[in-house]
């Protein structure tokens, strides 16, 4: 298909005039462009130093019309003006939000300088504003939260603070840090302020626990139900390591039994859980009142099925040690009572054990691992199922003791090897009436 070509001829003055403008528009209008472009680059990518507020006015100068380039510079005149100056800091502020109605960071950050300057009304007004531009976002209400708390008004103020941490979990400390300094003697209004969902009042209680306020914690904790305890598991896991380092261990072990799914895994006083190792899998560190096995160099702990003094399964240790054996990481936190005498029994077997030293059971009071008693120290060689037993009595403080299997040294001999098989069943307590 044959492409037409069109002529203008310039010669004609009407022509002409148009085409002169055409060229004058085209060239103002890329010189706007240019002027917008080089300002909105400067704002863009400004870093705040010595000749920050040179380069903020000139990128306003060259895109006045730019959100962006009001910002920068009101960004720095709050920096560098005083405080009885910061007008001219919301001036700039107020000509971006102009540009911007719609920016809610803008309407954030105009809220915060306002209150800054004096005039709370506004400030309140503009955020406001940027919590109905940005419903969903944390920081707005964050900053309107603080605001109300300023001005005294608890009930606004914590309304929106908690809507900042429902949006953003990052807030729930510093919110959990406001309510406790309002409310420290006010259980009812600290639970209030932080929410009535389960997982706040969850959050809070670690938080009182983390500034060791055990009894405070603990009442809070002790407000939720017991569905809503087994909701959240992982901070009441995190209430009972914090009772037990608190030595607080007959409430460790309330908490615990209320986060066990059966009566199987619920911790009892005077009573070694699993004694007789017929789990099916050893219980590890995070199970705080079961067995706490931790596997060493040269050595096998696990459980044997095919060998037991009663039931189907016992507990085997398999030595391989031609050096020296640091520690053999097998114990139990048990709940017992103060000021009662204890009797204590294990049975205890041996396969070609050779050693200069064989392990043997120690009770140790858990608030300081001092020793209550010891047993005596596994025979060497080939020896059947064979009954130790031994006593102890707790201290007027004691509330949970730690049953571990220990190994002592070979006198002054740095090297102390041991190699064979030792084999534990049905350990147990007995409280003397």
């Amino acid at each position: 298909m044959p492409q037409e070509l069109i002529e203008l001829n310039v010669r004609k003055p009407a022509t002409k005039a148009t085409a002169i403008l055409v060229l004058i528009a085209v060239a103002v209008w890329s010189s706007y462009v240019f002027r917008w472009y080089m300002g909105n680059t400067m704002a863009e990518y400004f870093v705040m130093d010595e000749n920050s507020l040179q380069v903020a006015k000139t990128a306003e100068s060259l895109a006045p019309r730019d959100p962006l380039t009001h910002w920068r510079l009101a960004d720095v005149l709050f920096k560098k003006l005083p405080p009885d100056q910061l007008g001219e800091v919301t001036a700039e502020y107020e000509e971006a939000v102009r540009l911007s109605p719609n920016d809610y960071r803008l309407w954030m950050i105009l809220g915060t300088a306002l209150e800054q300057s004096g005039d709370t009304k506004r400030g309140e007004e503009a955020l406001r504003q940027a919590t109905e531009l940005a419903p969903t976002y944390g920081y707005p209400h964050w900053y309107l939260g603080n605001l109300l708390l300023r001005t005294a008004r608890y009930d606004e103020g914590f309304a929106e603070l908690r809507r900042a941490s429902e949006a953003d979990p990052e807030f729930r400390p510093q919110l959990f840090n406001l309510a406790w300094q309002i409310y420290n003697e006010d259980f009812d209004g600290l639970k209030i302020a932080v929410g009535n969902t389960a997982e706040a009042r969850a959050g809070l209680t670690l938080y009182l626990f983390g500034r060791q306020l055990i009894d405070q914690g603990l009442r809070l904790w002790n407000t939720l139900s017991e569905s809503e305890k087994r909701a959240n598991r992982s901070a009441g896991f995190s209430v009972v390591s914090s009772l037990v380092g608190a030595q607080r261990f007959h409430d460790a072990m309330h908490v615990w039994n209320e986060l066990s799914p059966d009566e199987s895994s619920r911790a009892l006083t005077d009573r070694i859980m699993d004694g007789g190792f017929e789990d099916q899998i050893i219980r590890g560190a995070e199970e705080v009142f079961g067995w706490q096995v931790k596997q060493v160099p040269q050595m096998q702990i696990g459980i044997d099925p095919a060998e037991s003094h009663t039931g189907g399964r016992s507990l085997r240790l398999l030595f391989q040690v031609r050096s020296q054996l640091e520690s053999i990481n097998v114990s139990q936190l048990v709940p017992v009572l103060p000021n009662q005498q204890y009797d204590f029994e294990y049975y205890v077997k041996t396969a070609k054990v050779q050693s200069g030293s064989t392990p043997e059971i120690q009770i140790l009071e858990a608030a300081n691992s001092s020793v209550l008693a010891s047993s005596e120290s596994a025979d060497t060689g080939d020896t059947d199922w064979k009954r130790v037993t031994t006593s102890f009595k707790t201290g007027p403080k004691t509330e949970a003791v730690m049953v571990k299997i220990v190994r002592g040294g070979c006198g002054d001999t740095p090297v102390c090897p041991i190699f064979g098989i030792i084999w534990y069943d049905d350990f147990r307590f007995q409280r003397r009436n």
